[in-house]
């Protein structure tokens, strides 16, 4: 599946063949009636998550084996649902608690009960699964300024690894151009965490309490992207802000790096069909950055740059948040 929609009057043209990080990372689930089923076309129940409390480590050399206790050393391993065994996932504090994917059940079906979201992507990432999402769709398209289509989801973020708490988010995905639209509003509530301790069945039983404030965000992207669309923007003003994203380079290869990266962006803003309908405003510079990041920004490996374009935290979130402020501070 990729993000493409056949193209109407006073739209822009589709990225062609451009997947979003939800097809890159998670199988299709839209066939899924419940959130067990999904789950389970998923490869994504019955992990059975658990703390070893007491880790070795065994190191080989010229001498023989040598296994060395690690008291204070824990580490989360689960039961791999397709093969069965036994698989270490990550180190963890001492205060972890696993929280199973399954325990989301109840909630998932909740929110597909009382928005109409329907079962969309899920999957596993990072070593045997150390990260996971769980994405539904909400039926409404949203569209800034009457054209721009996105389509907002509520998706379940999690991992075993110890690098995060679970939560449940609120996002759009614009259609145009597969953008994770990754920002952070001031005043609006785009996620409910879920921490990996003892409380954790309390706030998952206390999560339906949220899902009118997440909503709640939906509302404010919408408002705000609005008034970007409606604010004009020129080259220098957009290459000012775009350069300020980065550190200044300090060195030859950097200045070739910033001097090619401008040019990309430059681009993006100037000329790509993504941005078309939106030419020439301050939503035209923040889409064309988030483009970048999402679709050109170097990465390793496409499985790495899908995940960081999920990813809540990191560069990508902080700069599209950081130029999401300054084309907004530009009208003040």
């Amino acid at each position: 599946m990729t993000v493409l929609e056949i193209p109407t009057a006073g739209t822009a043209l589709r990225a062609p063949g451009r997947p979003d990080a939800w097809s890159i990372l998670g199988t299709g689930i839209q066939s899924a009636t419940s959130a067990q089923e999904a789950l389970d076309m998923a490869h994504l129940s019955n992990w059975n998550v658990r703390v070893w409390d007491e880790v070795n480590a065994t190191r080989f050399d010229g001498t023989g084996v040598t296994t060395l206790k690690m008291p204070d050393t824990r580490a989360t391993v689960r039961t791999n649902p397709v093969t069965g065994q036994e698989e270490y996932i990550g180190a963890v504090g001492t205060q972890y608690t696993p929280v199973q994917i399954d325990d989301h059940k109840d909630v998932l079906d909740m929110f597909g009960r009382e928005s109409g979201a329907t079962f969309h992507k899920a999957g596993a990432y990072g070593r045997n699964g150390g990260k996971f999402f769980v994405s539904m769709v909400l039926p409404k398209v949203i569209r800034i300024g009457s054209f721009d289509k996105h389509r907002m989801h509520l998706t379940l973020f999690g991992s075993h690894d110890g690098s995060s708490s679970n939560s449940f988010h609120i996002g759009p995905t614009r259609l145009d151009c597969g953008n994770m639209q990754r920002i952070i509003i001031k005043g609006a509530t785009h996620k409910y965490s879920i921490p990996h301790t003892a409380s954790a069945p309390v706030k998952i039983r206390e999560v339906h309490k949220a899902l009118a404030t997440l909503f709640d965000w939906q509302d404010a992207f919408e408002r705000e992207a609005n008034r970007l669309l409606n604010m004009p923007l020129t080259l220098g003003q957009f290459e000012k802000i775009a350069s300020s994203l980065w550190d200044s380079p300090a060195t030859k290869r950097q200045q070739t790096n910033y001097e090619t990266r401008m040019s990309a962006l430059r681009g993006l803003f100037l000329n790509a069909d993504t941005q078309q309908s939106i030419r020439g405003t301050a939503w035209a510079g923040w889409n064309a950055i988030g483009e970048y990041l999402d679709h050109y920004a170097r990465a390793n490996s496409s499985t790495l740059r899908a995940a960081r374009s999920l990813a809540d935290t990191g560069a990508v979130t902080k700069r599209k948040t950081a130029a999401f402020n300054q084309f907004f501070a530009l009208a003040a």
